[in-house]
């Protein structure tokens, strides 16, 4: 009954199981969250550590950056959730109609060219994660948790001809979960490692085309057991998925440039419960002067829970996880060696009816960049 109960607090409160549930959608960079995260085929900045270690190879200056990224994650209930009366424990003292999750995740890279032409680059940023906690409880009641994936990269990168580059990378993914439930007797923190691969292509068949194939082998990270894991998947042990994505950008204008790409996250060996799934992002970029460029995208993220677990035992089977978000962002040259950015996401789904409470889900996500090349 215990974990029952459990399950259903960190089910209506949605928490950081969410950020494993939604996939890669916590991603670095205000420039690539602009293109919509369509970026493999862009990664001019130090962000490609992360979306194509290959693009590295075009960027020769010594140069630094760094990155927030904001998400405010509110769920809010038609009526309260008797958390008690539902799963067996006393009734109207555990309810709640608001659940909130909220993250400001950094990013902090630097790179520089050396030995034949290679370029190395290193960074820390978080791919996920969050936290969050139920509101409205009576005094003395504490449901609240967070979880991430802070990601430490080392990467090489290096043109094999003036049209095309490959890029390696080296991820040291820490998994950082704790959960206070006091209610329950529930309170622990956990953290463990796991280690992944990357690699990046990019082709420039032609002077206004870039092509991009990039791959993350995954990571398997052996966590302490926890019997009352925030997500059963995560009891003892935690799957990041393998991945991989093809994209292209294209200048159509001579200020206009469009990008597309497709991914598809293998999310089945990480649990039963999860399936495949595939992400579509398109954005675009409007250099209006010479300093100032603006960017519109579009990427979807959808549900990666199997139709058989819907609704068994949390919040995140549900559609209202099948999400799509447009982004806004500008990025603006104060110097030819200083350059800012900003972007905001905000996604579009549908409201869920559950157990007679109807959820709704409204996501906002905010990043700022500032990068400097030393000429």
């Amino acid at each position: 009954m215990k974990f029952k109960m459990l399950v259903a607090l960190i089910l209506v409160a949605g928490i950081a199981t969410m950020s494993y549930a939604k996939s890669h959608f916590i991603t670095p960079g205000a420039r690539a969250g602009g293109y919509g995260t369509a970026f493999s085929a862009v990664a001019d900045d130090l962000t490609a550590i992360y979306y194509n270690p290959a693009g590295l190879a075009y960027q020769t200056n010594t140069q630094v950056m760094a990155s927030l990224f904001y998400i405010d994650y509110p769920v809010t209930a038609s009526s309260k959730y008797d958390i008690g009366a539902a799963y067996g424990g006393p009734a109207g003292v555990l309810t709640s109609d608001k659940y909130s999750t909220n993250a400001a995740v950094p990013f902090i890279g630097f790179s520089t060219k050396f030995f034949y032409d290679t370029v190395i680059a290193a960074g820390i940023y978080v791919l996920g994660g969050g936290g969050g906690k139920v509101e409205g409880l009576p005094a003395g009641y504490k449901i609240e948790g967070q979880q991430s994936y802070m990601v430490y990269n080392i990467s090489l990168a290096k043109q094999i001809t003036d049209k095309f580059s490959i890029g390696l990378g080296f991820d040291a993914i820490q998994f950082q979960d704790k959960l206070v439930a006091n209610a329950l007797g529930v309170d622990y923190n956990r953290s463990a490692f796991g280690f992944q691969g990357n690699i990046g292509f990019m082709y420039k068949p032609l002077e206004k085309l870039s092509t991009a194939f990039v791959l993350r082998s995954g990571s398997y990270v052996d966590v302490p057991n926890e019997p009352y894991s925030s997500n059963p998947s995560f009891r003892k042990e935690v799957c990041y998925p393998l991945t991989w994505e093809i994209g292209f950008a294209y200048d159509v204008f001579e200020d206009f440039t469009f990008a597309a790409s497709v991914s598809q996250n293998k999310t089945s060996w990480t649990s039963e419960r999860y399936q495949d799934i595939f992400q579509y992002r398109v954005g675009t970029e409007y250099r209006a002067t010479e300093k100032l460029a603006l960017h519109l995208g579009f990427f979807s993220d959808p549900n990666l829970i199997k139709d058989e677990y819907r609704n068994t035992y949390s919040l995140t089977n549900l559609d209202m996880y099948n999400m799509k978000y447009l982004t806004l962002g500008a990025e603006y040259q104060f110097t030819e060696a200083l350059k800012v950015g900003l972007s905001f996401t905000h996604s579009f789904t549908n409201p869920v009816t559950y157990d007679g409470i109807t959820y709704k889900y409204e996501v906002n996500l905010g990043r700022f960049d500032i990068s400097y090349k030393f000429l």
